[in-house]
């Protein structure tokens, strides 16, 4: 009881110091690279500081939220590093830049909503690469500090948010514009996540359709970039497919003051192939057992029902984006069989894995069924 109890707080933290250690984890091309000493040049190499002005609204998912403001500003600092090709992956990703932001919004400045308060890291992958003009899409997961929370009394208009602890995601398209050597300014929209992962109740979460400008500044001169030729997409039919075997932990509540953390687990069996240098494809089966099911099952049948009869085998599809070490994931599948189908039958996967050594790997996704979050999971495996 008192591990999950611990897990359940701190498992943002722990995902937010995962993944800001991604640059740190991926590993360098070394050769022909100059290896850089630290110093302050080099701490401020490349570095830019962006600040981000935007409107947002809600989009009203469910019915009580119609009451929600119509819009409020929303306001960012960030701190990022443009990468020149240092690591191979760089170079293949057209030199994407990597950062951290704290956010900052009122959310309509109404009591039953409170604040946001948020930091995450971030990476900005460029479909183009101008020297004036640059087209791309921002992605970052951190943690959120939300002020209220819903309540059953004090604010039970807020049936949103069940913790005051969240997760935080941004995605976001950006066209950025050179104005002068060191000066840039950019025009974005995109969507703001704020849930709790279905570890409390209620855990609708906000989701907040977001555009503005921002500008950003270089504190010291960057670094030329270093090109490579990007090897033929044919060596890798030569390379044999990779097995994975991995088991994922996570805990959810489904009832107002609900004392007790209910388990949830997924075995998975994947296997993967390359089709390029950036992309792997596969074929999986997933066992889900989630403990909540005995709670829902128990008003539509009088029996009990055994270990093996609540598993929900299940098969899907897999795409990995590789960059060095790290990798991001997306997973699309469909429920066999389960006796409790309340979440629907299909179901996906977005998540974040670490390599680790040659033949083990931790990983952690949010598992959802169109938008609707089922659990967080926490995951170690090994692949063959």
């Amino acid at each position: 009881m008192y591990y999950e109890i611990f897990f359940m707080r701190y498992k943002f933290i722990l995902f937010f110091v995962l993944l800001f250690t991604i640059p740190h984890l991926t590993k360098a091309e070394t050769k022909n690279i100059d290896i850089q000493t630290f110093s302050l040049d080099s701490l401020l190499l490349n570095t830019e500081v962006d600040l981000r002005i935007n409107y947002g609204f809600f989009v009203h998912h469910h019915f009580d939220m119609k009451s929600y403001p119509a819009d409020f500003p929303m306001f960012e600092l960030s701190f990022q590093k443009q990468t020149y090709g240092r690591s191979e992956w760089q170079s293949y990703f057209n030199y994407p830049t990597i950062g951290v932001s704290a956010f900052y919004s009122n959310l309509g400045n109404i009591d039953i909503l409170g604040k946001a308060y948020a930091v995450y890291p971030f990476i900005s992958f460029p479909f183009n690469k101008s020297k004036i003009n640059t087209f791309g899409f921002r992605f970052g997961v951190g943690l959120a500090y939300l002020t209220e929370k819903f309540h059953h009394t004090e604010n039970y208009k807020n049936t949103s948010i069940g913790n005051n602890l969240n997760a935080a995601i941004s995605l976001t398209f950006e066209y950025k514009r050179q104005i002068a050597d060191r000066y840039k300014i950019s025009f974005f929209a995109g969507l703001t996540h704020f849930s709790n992962g279905c570890s409390n109740f209620p855990n609708s979460g906000y989701n907040i359709i977001n555009a503005g400008i921002s500008g950003t500044y270089l504190l010291n001169k960057p670094k030329n970039y270093i090109t490579r030729e990007t090897s033929h997409n044919k060596n890798f039919k030569k390379i044999v497919p990779e097995y994975y075997v991995g088991l994922s932990y996570g805990v959810k509540r489904i009832k107002y003051q609900q004392k007790e953390n209910i388990a949830v687990y997924d075995l998975e069996f994947y296997v993967m192939d390359r089709v390029s240098n950036l992309s792997k494809v596969g074929l999986g089966i997933d066992l889900v057992y989630n403990k909540c099911s005995y709670i829902s099952v128990r008003e539509y049948y009088s029996r009990t029902f055994t270990f093996i009869e609540m598993l929900k085998p299940s098969i899907g599809l897999a795409y990995e984006l590789t960059m060095g070490e790290a990798s991001f994931l997306i997973n699309f599948g469909y429920h066999i069989y389960g006796r409790d189908m309340s979440g629907g039958r299909w179901y996906q996967k977005l998540g974040f894995k670490i390599n680790i050594g040659d033949h083990a790997y931790a990983k952690v996704a949010l598992n959802t069924h169109f938008g609707v979050a089922d659990f967080l999971g926490w995951g170690l495996g090994i692949r063959l």
